[in-house]
């Protein structure tokens, strides 16, 4: 089990502030944009991103007091609730009682945990916005049906760079219908779609520009729209060739609004071969 406090070089009982000082200094240093250790950076992310929630930090300080399967002790997924699902077809009605001690010696003991009622389920939706929508913060309402066929509305919070395929989960949101038991979650899966030209890989944006041929073999510079509706001057050196493909740095996704980190923005260029007259091919052809 990875040590996120050591990674970030922190102490367990370290506050949210130093937790996020620690993750700047290791994201200025070691991100790939600046030369950086690529596999360093994304385990401290990996970090950052649990120590920084307070679910996610109490999650992980339980699994490392309990769970953790280094230094000898019982695997993490060694609890009642495994335990209640094996034998919740044996004994009778006051459950069972099981004792277990691990390598360490430290004996737990399962009990009463036979019929416990099940609650109810996750309710998982999906929800589509482009990559333009994606370039910003962005609270978005949706609609969902649950089991019960009561329909229910929800604001999701999604933040700058949100990456396709992740899933925000919002407690007590789902399904309800167990009386008299909690409330299952809400599941939002994004689907983050290209758009405007503009395609995307990890945090860098794709896109394409046409020059003629005149253009490539004197070099030209031109004006091109961000997904941010900004407009850049992107330089074409002379003597381009078909496929080129020109790096703008900082002018992707972002990454970390913390430390102002975004990815980087590629422009491939295509050359377009004009039709020409007899007389100008003759122009060309003695030049």
């Amino acid at each position: 089990m990875k040590d996120y406090y050591d990674i970030l070089g922190v102490a367990e009982d370290a506050s949210n502030e130093q937790i996020k000082k620690a993750f700047k200094e290791i994201a200025k240093k070691e991100h790939p944009d600046r030369g950086g250790n690529e596999a360093r950076f994304k385990e401290a992310n990996e970090a950052y991103d649990t120590l920084n929630n307070s679910q996610k930090r109490h999650d992980y300080d339980t699994m490392r007091k309990f769970g953790g399967t280094s230094g000898g002790g019982e695997h993490p997924f060694f609890n009642e609730d495994i335990f209640g699902d094996f034998f919740s077809g044996f004994g009778n009605n006051d459950g069972f009682r099981f004792n277990f001690t691990n390598r360490n010696g430290d004996e737990r003991i399962f009990r009463n945990v036979r019929n416990r009622p099940r609650g109810n389920r996750n309710v998982q939706v999906r929800m589509a916005i482009s990559i333009k929508e994606a370039m910003m913060n962005n609270d978005k309402t949706i609609n969902y049906k649950l089991p019960s066929g009561r329909e229910e509305f929800a604001t999701v919070k999604i933040p700058a760079g949100v990456q396709h395929g992740v899933t925000f989960k919002y407690a007590g949101m789902g399904d309800d219908s167990i009386k008299n038991m909690p409330r299952g979650d809400l599941m939002v899966v994004m689907s983050v779609l290209d758009s405007d030209g503009y395609t995307r890989k990890g945090n860098d944006l794709y896109t394409d520009k046409t020059i003629d041929c005149f253009q490539a073999v004197r070099g030209t510079e031109f004006n091109l729209k961000t997904l941010e509706d900004h407009i850049i001057k992107v330089k074409v050196p002379a003597g381009t060739q078909p496929g080129t493909i020109l790096s703008v740095k900082g002018k992707g996704m972002p990454v970390h609004k913390t430390v102002n980190i975004r990815g980087n923005l590629y422009v491939k260029i295509h050359i377009l071969i004009p039709q020409l007259s007899a007389q100008d091919l003759k122009k060309i052809k003695d030049l």
